[in-house]
């Protein structure tokens, strides 16, 4: 039997006992403290940008940092910043700086750093004034550097979790406070484009109780997100905390939820696991806007023994990982559409961050001509939208379309897209069109250009009545519309196609026509002016000609589920040969003329021989007995 070493037995014991104590199970206090806040500019080479829009830092990069205090604060706070090279590698003592914010000059009271080669994570501190605060800090993050790595990277990815909750409530209350009962359809959209779980069944309350129950057990609601995810290290080297490790299962109760859960239950634990009767760690969720990253507590800070040490972190000193963004559905879209939206999805922190800046869409149109349009993430579109009208009349046809911009310091390249532009070319119809019947409902497929942009078809029967009828995009360049002919009359009816961008309605004319005749039997006797046909709506048949004779209807019987029509040559001729042309009053071919050949008794020479059947078949279609051919 395996048994655990002492130590390792020990530990294992104890964070089980935590898993399972109801203390460790119940909720924390959720981050909703306002702490103080921090300015920070980042430059790589001769861009500067602002810490809100920095997804990553890098080996090089210059940092700025200020610490944004009220000017009336009281509590004096020295600023440290510390570099980490993982979870096994104590950091160089250099690699911990700091300043006395309270300080008049700028180089005492700010932090004017760079990346080290070799750093991995980096982190910051606010300490209140105490005599050592420098050494106790380095010591902390040299002896026991992967608490920190561990710390630094939860609480980025916590941060980056909680801006996405930050969008969605701040969603939801505005439209609680315009539109509440928009809110139906708006709370799936965010939810989907922002990863936030949610409860279907708020949707089905009363609208004024719809947002409150939406935004019930906020920490719960964030799902993970895998882009982001990847954007952090992972800790190297064994777990240093087998709580922590447990606390990521979902017997734990993690679920399929992100680390924004396992930062509120055990970060505190983890710092607890380094305190000293000097200081505390309370860990601090960053929100960014700018340069400002303003810092979310979870407990009030203490300014006596132990005081509270604030630990911020900073992004991950990494390559740059933009997202991997997906065009949602593969339909082509009109770009004459007022709000047009390039939907998207695969990366929600481009609804939540100022990571993706400058984005803007590239259309080419089918003469090479390009436009540039600035486009802006929107959540509750599911999407990028145009920021700018387009110029009228500048694009037509099949236009490709491209998203690119900015990710942090780098660039960035979006899927692409195909729009569609009516250029006023005319629509017609398909096979299906030419053999529309009453009676029933007929589906018809009418093609022409720019079906994206069609926002309707409307019909107009015999009578001029006019309807819409239903429509689905069908490829690129067609629609199907379903016509509602089952009370309806033969005769001419004409779609109506419109479309945006095109203030004249595109017409295509078909024709409804009765059911068709079907054809089972044509009878011609050898010497007979006529000819005897069997089948179905033969009121239809407007002539029969066999060889150079033309015959017309002369008297229609119906007999049990059958038709059967004489049809005579007016001319006095009598009709010789061996198949039948027949045609209906409306130009069509009946059913079953492939197989309509007229059935002619034996020639003089075989007239020896009986023929009983023929004889039947003239009786039956009720001829002169003299008119028969002989039974002997």
């Amino acid at each position: 039997m395996f048994r655990f070493p002492r130590p390792l037995m020990a530990l294992a014991l104890a964070a089980a006992a935590l898993v399972e104590s109801p203390l460790c199970a119940a909720d924390p206090a959720p981050f909703d403290l306002p702490g103080p806040g921090l300015r920070i500019m980042v430059t790589r080479g001769d861009k500067s940008l602002p810490i809100a829009e920095v997804p990553n830092l890098a080996t090089g990069d210059r940092l700025t940092i200020d610490a944004d205090l009220p000017s009336d604060q009281r509590a004096r706070y020295i600023l440290f910043s510390a570099f980490l090279s993982g979870a096994t590698n104590p950091p160089p003592k250099n690699w911990v700086q700091s300043a006395e914010t309270w300080k008049s000059k700028d180089k005492d009271r700010r932090l004017t750093l760079t990346v080290p080669k070799g750093a991995r994570q980096m982190a910051l501190f606010l300490v209140p004034e105490t005599g050592g605060a420098s050494g106790t800090i380095v010591d902390a993050v040299r002896d026991r550097p992967g608490e920190f790595v561990r710390a630094v990277q939860d609480l980025n990815q916590a941060s980056l979790d909680r801006s996405r909750l930050n969008a969605f409530v701040a969603a939801i209350r505005a439209q609680e406070n315009s539109h509440p009962e928009f809110l139906r359809t708006l709370a799936p959209a965010l939810s989907n484009s922002l990863a936030i779980k949610l409860n279907p069944d708020c949707l089905a309350r009363v609208i004024e109780l719809q947002a409150a129950c939406l935004l019930e057990n906020r920490d719960s609601l964030v799902l993970a997100d895998i882009h982001s995810s990847s954007m952090t290290d992972t800790l190297i080297g064994a777990p240093t905390d087998l709580a922590l490790q447990l606390s990521y299962t979902r017997e734990a109760g993690l679920g399929y939820y992100s680390p924004y859960i396992g930062v509120i239950r055990d970060i505190a634990r983890v710092f607890g696991a380094f305190g000293n009767p000097q200081f505390s760690y309370l860990p601090t969720l960053a929100t960014r806007e700018g340069d400002r990253l303003s810092l979310l507590l979870n407990a009030a800070p203490s300014f006596a023994k132990p005081k509270s040490v604030l630990v911020a972190a900073m992004p991950a000193i990494d390559a740059s990982s933009p997202p991997r963004l997906r065009v949602t559905g593969d339909a082509p879209l009109c770009g004459a559409r007022p709000a047009l939206v390039l939907p998207v999805e695969g990366a929600p922190l481009i609804y939540s961050t100022a990571f993706a800046r400058n984005m803007r869409v590239s259309l080419t149109g089918a003469n090479g001509k390009t436009i540039d349009v600035p486009v802006r993430a929107r959540a509750d579109r599911g999407g990028y939208v145009l920021t700018e009208p387009l110029p009228a009349g500048a694009l037509s046809g099949k236009v490709t379309a491209k998203l690119h911009g900015e990710w942090g310091f780098d660039g960035f390249e979006g899927p692409g897209f195909t729009l569609q532009f009516s250029d006023g070319g005319e629509w017609r119809a398909g096979d299906a069109g030419q053999s529309l019947v009453v009676g029933r409902d007929n589906a018809v497929t009418l093609s022409g250009p720019a079906a994206a942009c069609v926002t309707g078809v409307t019909m107009r029967g015999p009578g001029g009545t006019a309807q819409p009828v239903p429509f689905t995009l069908r490829g690129t360049d067609g629609v199907t519309v379903t016509l509602p002919l089952k009370n309806a009359r033969a005769g001419e009816i004409r779609l109506e196609v419109q479309q945006i961008g095109d203030s004249t309605p595109r017409s295509v004319s078909l024709r409804a026509y009765s059911p068709a005749s079907r054809i089972d039997t044509v009878t011609l006797a050898k010497g007979d002016r006529f000819v005897t046909l069997t089948g179905q709506r033969l009121d239809e048949i407007s002539g029969v000609e066999v060889g150079d004779v033309r015959l017309s209807p002369d008297g229609l019987t119906r007999e049990e589920d059958s038709d059967r029509l004489v049809a005579t040559a007016a001319d006095g001729r009598v009709p010789d040969g061996t198949s039948a042309k027949i045609r209906l009053t409306d130009g069509r071919t009946p059913v079953g003329t492939d197989h309509a050949r007229p059935a002619a008794p034996r020639r003089d020479a075989d007239r020896a021989q009986p023929d009983v059947q023929g004889h039947r078949r003239c009786r039956r279609a009720r001829h002169p007995r003299r008119e028969c051919p002989t039974r002997q």
